[in-house]
């Protein structure tokens, strides 16, 4: 499977690169990033990541989350806290791993004093955990701590955790919340890319040495994504198109789904005097279902 490779130096220069047929040239790639399941994740993790990127979750996409499970009967948490209506979010999560034969699918909606040690446990326990999708920042003022802990726990000693949309945003250490220091209203896509005006927040830290944005071709959101590229220095972003996923695991790092997957390779860039973020030499992969990422 053939992947879309841009590089952008002052004017756009389009090629098509066969991951199975590249032979490396004598000198070394400056556009070279090393993107390894070690090199990514949270230390010492065993578990896999299955990001997808909102919209829709077609069971042909949700069976890639069950296939990876030890089994249909081993437990799964669905964790709605980033939703304002966790019910109906509740139900959206557990219907499709029903579906698919999972039978030991429980719901957690953990607010403030609702929960204890035994919570807690099940989460460390599991072998499967779904991150509801709504809004990142609200989820994480919930699950900063103790929950985060044991979410991490759980990906440690192998279990998968999927989430998407906001249950993508919020895997990464740096996470995008999509608000701005110079724009009051939200805006889907940022209208500039300038510095001194992405506002940022700690997310679960499953994913460390890459940055997540999600909804990401339909919604354009590549003015975001570059002003993070320039704003966390030496990490990637990965942008993720809706109803596809980006699956990172000990053994590969590949994409399933309808979309496509945008990797922005690590480059600060410069900055104006006023602010403007320029780049030169940016490399930008496009991936599809299918693809592996080396």
């Amino acid at each position: 499977m053939n992947r879309l490779t841009l590089i952008v130096s002052g004017s756009l220069l389009l090629s098509l690169w066969s991951c199975q047929e590249h032979v490396p040239a004598a000198n070394p790639d400056p556009f070279s990033w090393n993107c390894s399941y070690d090199g990514l994740v949270l230390p010492d993790a065993e578990g896999t990541l299955f990001i997808i990127g909102g919209g829709s979750r077609p069971l042909e996409l949700m069976d890639g989350v069950v296939q990876r499970l030890p089994s249909k009967d081993a437990l799964v948490i669905v964790l709605p806290m980033a939703s304002s209506e966790p019910d109906t979010s509740l139900h959206y999560g557990i219907k499709p791993l029903v579906e698919l034969g999972c039978t030991n699918v429980h719901g957690m909606n953990l607010q403030p004093g609702t929960y204890g040690e035994a919570q807690l446990d099940s989460i460390r326990q599991a072998k499967g955990i779904y991150l509801c999708g709504g809004d990142q920042a609200r989820f994480m003022a919930v699950a900063s701590g103790s929950i985060q802990e044991a979410i991490q726990l759980a990906f440690k000693n192998g279990a998968i955790i999927a989430g998407s949309s906001a249950g993508a945003a919020m895997m990464s250490q740096v996470m995008i919340t999509g608000d701005q220091i110079k724009e009051p209203d939200y805006e889907s896509t940022f209208s500039r890319i300038e510095t001194d005006n992405a506002i940022y927040g700690e997310g679960l830290g499953l994913l460390q040495q890459a940055i997540i944005d999600q909804h990401f071709i339909e919604r354009s959101r590549y003015n975001r994504a570059l002003t993070a590229l320039h704003d966390h220095p030496g990490l990637p972003i990965f942008g993720i198109g809706e109803s596809t996923a980006l699956v990172i695991e000990p053994h590969a790092i590949s994409i399933e789904g309808a979309g496509q997957v945008v990797l922005f390779h690590p480059n600060s860039g410069k900055v104006t005097a006023n602010g403007l973020i320029h780049f030169d030499q940016l490399r930008l992969d496009f991936y599809v279902t299918g693809d592996h990422i080396p």
